[in-house]
């Protein structure tokens, strides 16, 4: 019951307006799904904190979840619920935030350190999330309607621990997220082309625009309107967030329609427009018409989104995007490749794109440029073995690859298609043991091949390698034959007489 704890304990009640905080909960408990939806959407629960902070237990105790996933206890026994306010120093934002900041929207300010404390423990008890930047506002609207630290833990801690089939609260992934911006992009192309024009016409890059989208619902928003889009999110899961999104975005473009045309300016200027239109959005946009903005968009089916996510994280492991890595490499040659403590590496001449090529068969590429390195212990370079010894590119054993039919012959004139230091493939060379340069897939990189093994083994989340010898470099082990990457960086070279 109400009676037995404080909803209003982290609350600056003068920010509140008239949202009653002494009133009789009224209905809390739901059996009638059409009836939870009618009046979350309606804003119901809106001026009654208790009966908004009743009703959300009950949604995010009946969440289905991990058999086991940390609660309040689990954050008594490890934080401790403060009775005094806690310094938000010393409980450092995670970095699976990407640097989000918490939204204070209508707390104390001395809540700020209980939000801090709560978002460093779900990273401590969570380590399987690794991309989570919506996390520290949903924290700080949880709040509000917490009575302690350890209830605020364990709603956010049931959102991330959802195991329902087809549904998810929050992204959890660089991946999930990176794929939940180019949904988003394809929706508001499908459903609001005019504003999407506009951004188009606005942006040099929409993509960049776009990847601010949850941050406009969950961060930017005044508190009001957040709150009534937690309610609906509680009910009914992710698509609320694209489906007030795209909202925003309709109300941005009658926004600006209002105004001169806008001139192409940087990404940046544009999503900075946005945010302070989406942050100043109360003074043209109550929480009632953004919500039935949002509703009146005959959106694809809840299936037919998640199909469009999945079809779009495919296509970013393409890429080489994984659950864990946000960057990738290809379309860019002469690419550096670094591992700690020993520091090693290869340069590579060639575009990773060349992998594809093969289709999904593994298959090597690279030329006679590509190197592998050592920095420490002490510096060592292995070059291809063939420019120390050249009699082995005419050692070519029977069943290794010969050339075409319609190959030329090697020609020093055209050395752009035939040197081996330039060509991408190696017709007339020993391909099966001196010429292994480069390899890739969704499920690892390879740099070197050929013998006993591979120079380089970097596994697709780019956490775990193997080194060892091989003949397309001669090569020694070029580290601890398996290790960890501690830190891997990605070092790209322009020529500039092209440019």
């Amino acid at each position: 019951s109400a009676g037995r704890y404080d909803f209003g304990v982290f609350v600056d009640w003068a920010q509140m307006g008239d949202v009653s905080r002494d009133a009789a909960p009224g209905k809390t408990e739901y059996k009638d799904l059409k009836e939870l939806k009618l009046h979350a959407r309606t804003g119901q629960w809106a001026r009654n904190h208790s009966q908004r902070a009743l009703v959300y237990r009950q949604l995010i105790k009946a969440l289905p979840c991990r058999a086991v996933t940390a609660d309040a206890a689990v954050y008594r026994d490890i934080v401790g619920n403060a009775s005094s306010k806690r310094n938000p120093a010393n409980f450092p934002l995670p970095e699976f935030v990407d640097g989000a900041a918490v939204p204070l929207y209508c707390l104390k300010p001395e809540s700020l350190g209980s939000v801090h404390a709560v978002i460093s423990c779900v990273a401590g008890e969570f380590p399987d999330v690794s991309h989570c930047p919506a996390l520290p506002a949903v924290v700080s609207l949880l709040m509000h309607w917490s009575a302690d630290e350890s209830q605020c833990f364990e709603a956010a801690g049931r959102l991330l621990a959802c195991n329902e089939p087809g549904r998810r609260m929050l992204d959890q992934t660089f991946l999930a997220y990176q794929s939940s911006c180019m949904t988003f992009g394809d929706l508001a192309h499908k459903y609001c082309p005019a504003a999407h024009k506009l951004i188009v016409a606005a942006a040099t890059d929409v993509l960049e625009v776009y990847a601010d989208w949850q941050r406009w619902v969950l961060g930017d928003l005044p508190f009001a309107h957040a709150a009534r889009v937690m309610d609906v999110f509680l009910v009914e899961g992710y698509k609320v967030l694209y489906r007030i999104a795209l909202a925003i975005l309709k109300f941005y473009r009658k926004h600006k329609a209002a105004g001169a045309t806008p001139r192409q300016q940087d990404s940046a200027g544009v999503k900075a427009d946005i945010q302070v239109f989406v942050r100043g959005i109360g003074g043209s946009v109550s929480p009632d018409k953004l919500l039935e903005k949002a509703f009146s968009i005959r959106l694809f089916s809840r299936k037919e989104i998640t199909l469009l996510q999945l079809a779009n994280e495919k296509s970013l492991q393409q890429r080489g995007i994984t659950v864990r890595q946000k960057r990738y490499a290809h379309d860019h040659v002469e690419t550096l490749l670094l591992t700690t403590e020993h520091v090693c590496g290869a340069f590579l001449s060639t575009d990773w794109e060349e992998r594809k090529r093969g289709g999904n068969k593994l298959s090597y590429f690279g030329t006679g440029e590509c190197f592998v390195f050592r920095m420490k212990p002490e510096m060592e370079r292995y070059e291809w073995v063939v420019i120390k010894h050249p009699e082995l590119a005419n050692s070519t054993p029977a069943g290794s690859e010969q050339p075409d039919e319609g190959t030329p012959p090697t020609s020093t004139t055209d050395s752009a298609h035939l040197s081996p230091f330039l060509a991408a493939r190696h017709f007339h060379l020993n391909v099966r043991n001196t010429s292994m340069f480069m390899a890739g897939s969704v499920d690892s990189i390879i740099i070197g091949g050929g013998g006993e093994g591979n120079a380089l083994y970097i596994d697709s989340e780019l956490n775990h390698g193997r080194t060892g010898r091989c003949t397309t470099f001669d090569n020694p082990p070029l580290c601890t034959e398996s290790f960890q990457i501690a830190l891997l960086e990605v070092w790209g070279f322009q020529d500039a007489m092209a440019t």
